[in-house]
């Protein structure tokens, strides 16, 4: 590396820019929420909503929060599936993977994109 090409990789840093050959996952996953973030799952649903900056392969689960990790799993919403650059939603109806309602509750939301992972919490509740 000579430099000039330091220089400018200095100058770039400095100003935001990315270096040539880094990813930058700030931008890939971005507006990561439920709508409603909280619902009744015996009277409707809930949406995980997010916008990709790029096209990518895309896994969407939901977990339950334990005492000790690991994560429970609650359900899958989608497993490696290729979706376009722009705003996506999957809809959770609050069940899981055996087709039972969950408990009321917190769950986490996680969209994994080229393994990276993003959370979004959502509450279940009944009345």
């Amino acid at each position: 590396m000579n430099a000039v090409t330091l220089i400018v990789l200095i100058a770039g840093y400095i100003a935001g820019c990315k270096v040539p050959g880094e990813v930058d996952t700030s931008l890939l996953v971005a507006n990561l929420r439920f709508s409603p973030a909280a619902f009744d799952s015996f009277k409707g649903n809930t949406e995980i909503r997010y916008s990709l900056g790029e096209p990518a392969e895309v896994s969407c689960v939901i977990v339950r929060r334990g005492t000790a990790p690991p994560d429970l799993l609650v359900t899958t919403l989608c497993a490696a599936v290729h979706e376009s650059r722009g705003t996506h939603a999957h809809t959770w109806l609050g069940d899981t993977n055996t087709g039972l309602f969950a408990p009321a509750g917190d769950y986490i939301g996680i969209v994994t994109v080229r393994d990276h992972r993003y959370e979004a919490t959502v509450r279940i509740f009944h009345y």
